[in-house]
């Protein structure tokens, strides 16, 4: 009976494994750039409000629940999203934490942008404001969702809070 080529001592001697050791080589240089990435990039995490309306002297006013003012704090950066219908695309405008009631859970807003909001929050302002309360990992994020990561506020997996699971 005769061997198979490919499986003779000949063939065995000449094959390098050459693609096999820069497939691995690559693979090992793409999962370190991953772990490193992993520790050291940051995500931002936002506070979203419920609703939102225009005040004085072009000022935006946002509600929002009380686990979400608790993390908000004056001066922290903002974005206004307004929603101009379904033939446009949401607008989105740079703005400020200017000043928080707390008593009612509502935060006033500064519009950074050049552009006043009242010309889209005149008849019926619909909208959000998205506020940057935090800057973490990765890492930080997977801990504290897993609640490995006991000395801050953990995040839930959730969307329902306690009060509306009743």
């Amino acid at each position: 009976m005769s061997l198979q080529f490919s499986r003779s001592m000949r063939v065995l001697q000449l094959d390098s494994f050459r693609a096999a050791r820069i497939g691995l080589l690559l693979a090992a240089l793409n999962m370190a750039i991953l772990v490193i990435w992993f520790f050291t990039a940051k995500v931002t995490l936002y506070e979203v409000s419920t609703e939102i309306a225009l005040g004085d002297n072009d000022r935006i006013i946002a509600s929002f629940p009380k686990e979400s003012l608790a993390r908000v704090r004056v001066g922290q950066p903002a974005w206004l999203r307004v929603d101009l219908g379904a033939e446009q695309p949401s607008l989105k405008l740079p703005a400020l934490v200017y000043e928080i009631q707390r008593d009612q859970n509502k935060v006033v807003f500064v519009v950074l942008a050049n552009e006043s909001p009242v010309n889209y929050l005149a008849e019926k302002p619909s909208g959000q404001v998205e506020v940057e309360v935090e800057y973490i990992t990765p890492a930080e994020l997977v801990l504290r969702t897993s609640g490995k990561l006991l000395n801050r506020n953990q995040i839930p997996l959730s969307p329902q809070t306690l009060e509306t699971r009743d």
